[in-house]
C-alpha cells in the first residue's frame, strides 16, 4: 500500500488535508471516506482496516479532514487576492451545508486518477454525503456506504427542555448578528456549538435533518433524491440510535425509492465507531464496493 498526504483548496478558499491510500498497482476505483461530527480522518480505527482491506483488493481509499474536523481547529483560507491567512474552522463554527464544496474539492482531487469514485460517510458524515448527492446529482459518484448513519434532529430534540432552552438561544444571537458566538449550553454537555451551527445542524428546517427517524411522520426526503446503489451498516450497540435497528433501516430502505439497490447490515453488537469490530466493518465496506465497480 502506498499513502501520500495531500493539501487542497475548496471553491470558498479554506485548506483541507488528507492522504490518499493506493495499493501497489494503479487502480481506477477510489472510495472517499467523510468523518463525523468533530472528529478527523485518523481518530476511528475501523478506517486503517478499510485502507488496508481496499488495497488489498485493488481499491484506492481517500480520507480528509473536512472544515467540521475536530471542535476547534484553525487553517488557511486564500482570498481573492491569492493571500492566505489563518481563520478557525472546526465542528463548532462549521455551517452543515458547506459540505457540498468540501465533498466536491475531495471529488475533484480523486478525478484526476480515478474514473470510479464512491462515497462513504461515518455519523455525521452520513447526512453529508447524502445531502452532497441529492443536492448536486453529481454523476461521478457511483455507490455511497452509510456508516452508522446518525439522526441529528432526534439526538437533540429527544430532550425537549433542553433543546428549547438552545433553540431559543442560538435564534436570539443569530437576530442579533453574533452567530458565530458559542451557546451557553455544551451539546450533550460535551460539544460546544456556535448558534449558527445549531441551527444548521438542529434548528427547524435544518438541512443536516436527513435521517429524521424521532419524527415517525417524517418521509426522508432528501433520499427519495438519491439515484445511486447504498450501502448502510450499524451495529446493535451504536450509542446514536433513536429508535430500533430494524426501523432505521426499514426507514431507510423505504426512503431510497430512486437508489436501485440498497443494502443494510447489522453488525452484531458493534458500537457508533466499530470499537473492536473495525475488520468486520471494512469486510462489508470493501465487499460492497467491489460489488458496485462497473
Amino acid at each position: 500500500m502506498k499513502t501520500s498526504f495531500h493539501r487542497l483548496n475548496t471553491a470558498d478558499g479554506i485548506e483541507l488535508h488528507g492522504l490518499l491510500y493506493e495499493p501497489e498497482i494503479k487502480t481506477t476505483s477510489v472510495l472517499i471516506h467523510v468523518h463525523g461530527m468533530g472528529d478527523n480522518f485518523y481518530q476511528n480505527k475501523f478506517v486503517d482496516s478499510i485502507a488496508h482491506t481496499l488495497t488489498d483488493r485493488g481499491i484506492a481509499l481517500c480520507v480528509f479532514n473536512n472544515r467540521g474536523c475536530e471542535l476547534m481547529k484553525d487553517t488557511y483560507k486564500t482570498e481573492n487576492n491569492g493571500s492566505p491567512q489563518i481563520v478557525r474552522v472546526g465542528g463548532a463554527y462549521e455551517k452543515f451545508e458547506d459540505c457540498i464544496v468540501d465533498i466536491q474539492a475531495v471529488i475533484d482531487f480523486a478525478e484526476s486518477s480515478f474514473s470510479d469514485i464512491h462515497l462513504s460517510g461515518h455519523s455525521l458524515g452520513c447526512p453529508k454525503i447524502s445531502y452532497y448527492l441529492a443536492e448536486t446529482n453529481d454523476k461521478r459518484i457511483k455507490s455511497l456506504a452509510l456508516l452508522s448513519p446518525a439522526d441529528m434532529l432526534g439526538l437533540v430534540r429527544v430532550d425537549a427542555q433542553q433543546f428549547a432552552l438552545d433553540n431559543a438561544e442560538a435564534l436570539q444571537l443569530v437576530a442579533t448578528g453574533n452567530g458565530e458566538q458559542l451557546l451557553t449550553h455544551w451539546i450533550w454537555d460535551a460539544v460546544p456549538l456556535s448558534a449558527n451551527t445549531y441551527l444548521s445542524l438542529f434548528g427547524d428546517d435544518a438541512p443536516a435533518g436527513i435521517f429524521n427517524f424521532y419524527d415517525p411522520a417524517d418521509q426522508l426526503a432528501t433520499l427519495h433524491k438519491i439515484t445511486v446503489p447504498t450501502f448502510a451498516a450499524m451495529g446493535r450497540k451504536d450509542d446514536a440510535l433513536v429508535v430500533s435497528i430494524e426501523e432505521t433501516f426499514s426507514r431507510i430502505e423505504t426512503a431510497l425509492v430512486n437508489a436501485g439497490k440498497v443494502e443494510t447490515t447489522i453488525l452484531g453488537d458493534a458500537n457508533h465507531g466499530f470499537t473492536g469490530d473495525e475488520q468486520a466493518i471494512a469486510d462489508a465496506v470493501t465487499g460492497w464496493v467491489m460489488q458496485n465497480i462497473p
